[in-house]
């Protein structure tokens, strides 16, 4: 990153930006324009700056720690290293070493090829047989060594009969039955047959299902004035109801979190990388490594040097044009300049058919952009990254190729990819979003939940207790989503939005009339922070000042506050009081690390106050491994009432720590007396009321914390009844599909038979 800000300040010296900005497209002609010394110095400090970034590799290096850890993994695997692990830990563990193995090969193919195979197997042991069966046929593509080549076909064959895949079963038994077989292989072999059969007598036609056509319940109207286009509701919409689904084909993955760069599956048990990218681009499949081509290829170059993670949104913009860019090209394709090519996008830009027949890249055309609202230092910025990617493409891709038959010249479609990407970016600095998903507590970037040898009993399916340790939540994309980016902003929206892989889908808030405006949440909403501090990013993000009914009320801040009544401590007042906010704007919640000033004054009596009893409640946290320490914290807890009023962040803060700290002593073999559980479990139920009321209780914080619970009521450590099962077992829909499938095992395994 700081390689990266050097040279762009030598470049902002270089291209001293004058006149205001007027579009993307007149940007960079202006950069065309330069003086020649200017202009090749500039592309010079980009060319160095590729070139430093290219990073050193040894292929030798990488096949010796790639062998090693594949031989590791076959002593776990054959049992020789620890009796200690189970049947179905030892075939786990020996999963995440080959997946290491698979990892550190990079491009040396034997290497990489031997370690999928062993892989392969391991994982159809375990019983991830779609996942086998894909390592098996990388194992092949790598070129598996011929002579053994029979086993690795048996392995397909075996793992396509348990998925069913008659056709698949049947091309790798043709194959088998040309192969020299010996006797213990011929015996599979006839097996398979057999199983084969069985499966084509038991195959049944299915018959299409009629889904009946989806019900738009929305529709987008233009107003020519201040507020462009906005979303209203067809008819009345019910809370809970689903409003609209969107599936985004561009997204990027934040951080150095690995992830399906094709569908975003952030739980994966044989993640496939690209060879080429030390380690750092995965998928989930080969259906999405291949579906994913047409991008990757653009991209790997880039991410062997590590280039994207500097550039922020602009990463997430360049995969906007790599996306579009072959859907737009039949329009552009005549177009004989640069100018004329610009003005056909604007056009496309400007046409107002249905949004709901309108492609995707010409819905993101539309979104709006305040780059000329922007000062002048992000201005550069984002103009020297969209220079920077399009320098990458040309110097480092085949990118510019697919525009030879084009009349433009190779030189003006440069112009137009630097100008498309810097209007994408401006686009996603106000319209882009970010998606969240679960992940296993204190995963490491490099680590896969679904190889956690200390979580899972089979696939899929957790151990008992374990839910609680799948409940982190994080976010893990940048992604594009313009029509969702069509709800204009207000404070309580009347939207929730559930991140599913790269779709989303949007649930009604609240109860909606026909004809009423449909809203989403740019920032925080309005319970969950003051009118002060949602009003700074939305103006200078946005570039808007809020003017939503709850902010224009007379007291804007009295959703939030309602979470924030103390009762005074001082005995001669014992009145509750909710702080001044003109006082105490930056440290309502006085307990954040980042608010060093933990001063609260009574508005009655005017007396700070103290909260010995709050550094006390820490102090038996830090404890808590006693049990007598335990009761008395639960009992401490109890005293919050005296001092906390009805829902206080603060009482939800504590009750997440005292629940975090006691479950980290269940997971080390405490046993809690039964007491210590039901008062647990009534913890966790008054947590879980705080977190319906402020953030809802479909929200992700509600669906997190009510892991613990799940996990008491498996563990038949608290008392249950059908309705709170029943009530619990609901929130799985707005969960992940593959999210819910795990919580919906976790139900049946551990928690149904209490139903009954």
């Amino acid at each position: 990153m700081d390689r990266l800000a050097r040279v762009f300040s030598q470049q902002d010296e270089l291209i001293a930006l004058d006149a205001d900005f007027k579009d993307e497209y007149e940007t960079f002609k202006s950069l065309d324009s330069l003086p020649a010394e200017k202009r090749q110095r500039l592309q010079q400090l980009t060319l160095k700056l590729l070139e430093d970034l290219e990073q050193p590799h040894d292929q030798e290096k990488c096949a010796e720690r790639s062998q090693n850890l594949r031989e590791e993994g076959n002593m776990v695997f054959r049992g020789s290293v620890s009796a200690v692990f189970q049947d179905w830990e030892r075939v786990l563990k020996a999963c995440r070493l080959y997946t290491g193995a698979v990892f550190e090969a990079e491009d040396a193919e034997d290497e990489l090829a031997l370690a999928f195979a062993n892989r392969g197997m391991a994982l159809q042991e375990y019983g991830f047989y779609s996942e086998a069966y894909d390592d098996c046929a990388n194992a092949l593509d790598c070129g598996y060594p011929e002579k053994l080549r029979h086993k690795v076909v048996m392995r397909q064959a075996h793992c396509a009969w348990k998925l069913q895949q008659i056709a698949s079963l049947e091309k790798h038994l043709g194959c088998l039955e040309l192969l020299q077989l010996n006797d213990t292989f011929l015996l599979q072999l006839e097996d398979l047959k057999e199983k084969l059969q069985l499966l084509k007598n038991q195959a049944k036609e299915q018959e299409p299902q009629d889904r009946g056509e989806s019900n738009a319940l929305e529709e987008i109207i233009t107003d020519p004035g201040q507020r462009g286009r906005y979303m209203v509701a067809k008819e009345t919409i019910s809370q809970g109801q689903i409003i609209f689904s969107e599936r985004a084909s561009c997204f990027v993955p934040l951080e150095q979190r690995l992830i399906c760069q094709q569908c975003a599956a952030s739980l994966m048990s044989a993640p496939i990388p690209c060879s080429k990218c030390h380690q750092r681009v995965v998928y989930c499949s080969r259906k999405c490594r291949e579906a994913h081509l047409a991008i990757h290829m653009y991209e790997c170059a880039a991410y062997r040097r590590d280039l994207l993670k500097l550039l922020g949104v602009s990463h997430l913009a360049l995969r906007l044009v790599l996306t579009y860019m072959p859907q737009m090209l039949p329009k552009l394709q005549d177009c004989t300049s640069a100018q004329e090519v610009w003005a056909k996008i604007t056009d496309m830009a400007k046409s107002t058919d249905s949004a709901e027949t309108t492609p995707e890249y010409l819905q993101s055309l539309r979104m709006v952009s305040h780059l000329d609202k922007a000062s002048q230092a992000e201005l550069v910025y984002h103009i020297l990254c969209a220079n920077l990617l399009q320098l990458y493409l040309k110097e480092h891709t085949d990118f510019f190729d697919q525009f030879h038959s084009s009349s433009a010249s190779t030189q003006e479609w440069q112009l137009i990819t630097s100008a498309l990407i810097l209007r994408s970016a401006g686009q996603l600095l106000a319209n882009g979003h970010v998606g969240d998903a679960l992940l296993p507590v204190g995963l490491e970037p490099n680590e896969f939940a679904l190889l956690l040898p200390d979580m899972w009993q089979r696939p899929r399916h957790l151990k008992l207790g374990q839910l609680h340790n799948l409940a982190h939540s994080e976010l893990i994309t940048a992604i594009n989503l313009p029509h969702l980016s069509l709800c204009n902003h207000a404070c309580a929206p009347s939207i929730r939005t559930k991140f599913d892989g790269c779709s989303a889908v949007n649930y009604a808030a609240k109860d909606i009339s026909a004809g009423e405006e449909i809203f989403n949440c740019y920032t925080r909403d309005c319970r969950n922070s003051l009118k002060l501090h949602r009003s700074k990013p939305l103006k200078e993000v946005y570039k808007f000042q809020c003017s939503c009914d709850k902010c224009t009320r007379t007291n804007p801040d009295q959703d939030y506050l309602t979470f924030h009544r103390y009762r005074c401590e001082k005995p001669n007042c014992r009145q509750i009081f909710v702080p001044d906010v003109e006082l105490q704007q930056n440290n309502l919640s006085w307990w954040l690390p980042s608010n060093a000033d933990n001063s609260i004054i009574c508005t009655i009596c005017k007396e700070r106050q103290q909260f010995a009893w709050y550094n006390g409640f820490l102090d038996l946290i830090e404890n808590c491994a006693d049990s007598t320490q335990r009761q008395t914290l639960f009992k401490a807890f109890d005293d919050l009432d005296k001092w906390l009023v009805d829902y206080h962040s603060l009482k939800r803060n504590l009750a997440e720590e005292l629940i975090t700290a006691c479950f980290v002593e269940i997971d080390e073999g405490t046993l809690l007396d039964e007491l210590e559980y039901e008062n647990l479990a009534e913890i966790i139920r008054k947590q879980l009321e705080g977190i319906a009321a402020q953030c809802g209780e479909y929200s992700m914080e509600y669906i997190t914390q009510m892991t613990h619970l799940w996990d008491l009521i498996a563990l038949e450590k608290c008392q249950s009844n059908e309705k709170e099962l029943l009530h619990l077992k609901g929130k799985l829909e707005y969960l992940a599909s593959e999210h819910r499938e795990i919580f919906l095992n976790y139900y049946n395994d551990f928690i149904e038979q209490q139903c009954k």
